[in-house]
């Protein structure tokens, strides 16, 4: 069973990342509209408070896909200080995506919040794992 779910996670993170990859990406969500608007959104954003890109900014389309990667790949691998890190890494991406939602153009929102939904979703897991070690390991 924990096998076939690190190889959901995997997948359903490099499928997110190969939406924010590049031009044809928002395809794989259905807006192949969007093309044409990537390379402007995904040029540059300003950093998200609370994030180490704070002040500084970034490209989008260089740290939300590797981010993204790092988690399918660690997806594949276990233990609860790892899953303790991607519950991190995942809160982080959240605060991300809220703020290129205010920064990209309004035609974006569908990505986004896809995102956003599936980065909440396993959320949900990630606590769901990580209390549950923690109450096997008190009894």
């Amino acid at each position: 069973m924990e096998v076939e779910i690190r190889r959901a996670r995997h997948a359903a993170y490099l499928r997110l990342a190969a939406a924010h990859a590049g031009p044809l990406g928002p395809a794989l969500l259905g807006h192949p509209e969007l093309a044409p608007l990537y390379s402007k959104a995904y040029a540059a954003c300003g950093g998200a408070e609370g994030l180490p890109c704070a002040g500084v900014g970034g490209e989008p389309r260089v740290c939300v896909v590797r981010r993204l990667e790092h988690l399918a790949y660690s997806a594949l691998r276990g233990g609860k200080r790892r899953r303790e890190q991607e519950k991190a890494m995942v809160e982080g991406l959240l605060v991300c995506m809220g703020h290129l939602t205010r920064e990209f153009p309004p035609e974006f929102t569908p990505v986004l919040e896809t995102t956003r939904k599936a980065l909440e979703k396993d959320l949900e897991y990630l606590r769901k794992e990580l209390s549950e070690r923690e109450t096997s390991r008190v009894s």
